[in-house]
C-alpha cells in the first residue's frame, strides 16, 4: 500500500513537472508571439506614416509647379509690370520653394504668404482696392500663431482659384478673411465670377488640397463652397485638438 501510494505521489509530481515545462514553454512561445506581434504592428504604423509622408510630398511637389505655372505665365503677360512684383515674386517663391520641405507650417507663416501672394497677384488687376484681405479675425496671442500646425501652402488652392477662375476686372473681385482662435483656423476666400464663367472651377489644385488635408488631418477639416449671386465662397476650416 505504502509503495503504491508512493508510486502515486512520484506520478503526481512528475506530471505537475510536465505540465509546468509546457505551461512555461507555452508563455515563452506567447511573449514571443506578442512581441512579434508589436513589431509588426509597430513596422506597420511606421510604414503607413512614410507612406502619408510621401504621398503628401508628392501632393505638395504637383502643387508647387502648378502654382509657379500660373505665376509665371501672369508675369510673361505683364512683363512691363514686373519690377513692381519683384519683392512679392522673391517672397512668394521662397516661401514656396524653401518651407515646402516641411508639411506643416506657423500660421504666421501662411498668414504672410498669403500677403505676398495678393501682392504679386494685385499686378494684373484692374483696381487695386478689388481685392481685400481681412486679417482681424486672426488672434496673433493664439499659441497656434508660432506653432507649425497647418498644411503648407493650404491657403494658397484657394486663393488660386480664385485668380484663376474669377473676373479680376470687377471693382469688388476679391474678398480673403482669415481667422484664428483656439479652436480652428479659417480661410474664407469670396470672389466675383464672371456672367459666363468657365467650366471646371477647382481641378488639380482643389483635389491635391482634400487629399492632403485626409492625410495630415483627417477628420479635422471642412471645406465648404456656396455660390450668393455673382459672388462665389470657399471656406476651409481646420480645426485644432484640444
Amino acid at each position: 500500500m505504502e509503495a503504491l501510494l508512493f508510486l502515486l505521489v512520484v506520478g503526481i509530481l512528475v506530471l505537475w513537472f510536465v505540465l509546468n515545462g509546457r505551461l512555461r514553454t507555452t508563455r515563452r512561445e506567447r511573449d514571443r508571439l506578442l512581441r512579434e506581434k508589436a513589431e509588426l504592428t509597430k513596422a506597420k504604423e511606421e510604414l503607413a506614416r512614410e507612406n502619408i509622408l510621401l504621398e503628401t510630398h508628392h501632393l505638395k511637389f504637383q502643387m508647387q509647379p502648378h502654382a509657379l505655372n500660373n505665376i509665371l505665365s501672369e508675369l510673361k503677360a505683364s512683363s512691363k509690370k514686373l519690377e513692381r512684383g519683384m519683392g512679392a515674386l522673391s517672397s512668394t517663391l521662397e516661401y514656396i520653394l524653401y518651407k515646402g520641405q516641411m508639411n506643416l507650417v506657423k500660421v504666421a507663416d501662411e498668414v504672410a504668404f498669403v500677403r505676398h501672394y495678393i501682392q504679386l497677384h494685385e499686378m494684373f488687376v484692374v483696381d487695386l482696392d478689388a481685392v481685400q484681405l481681412d486679417e482681424s479675425g486672426v488672434d496673433h496671442g493664439s499659441r497656434y500663431f508660432e506653432q507649425e500646425c497647418i498644411p503648407h501652402l493650404v491657403t494658397g488652392y484657394l486663393i488660386e482659384n480664385a485668380f484663376k477662375h474669377g473676373d479680376r476686372k470687377h471693382p469688388d473681385f476679391l474678398r480673403i478673411k482669415l481667422k484664428l482662435n483656439e479652436k480652428f483656423f479659417q480661410v474664407h476666400v469670396a470672389n466675383r465670377i464672371p456672367s459666363k464663367p468657365r467650366e471646371g472651377i477647382g481641378g488639380l489644385g482643389l483635389f491635391n488640397m482634400k487629399k492632403r488635408m485626409d492625410l495630415l488631418m483627417p477628420d479635422r477639416w471642412r471645406y465648404d463652397t456656396h455660390q450668393e449671386g455673382e459672388v462665389y465662397h470657399a471656406i476651409l476650416t481646420i480645426e485644432f485638438t484640444p
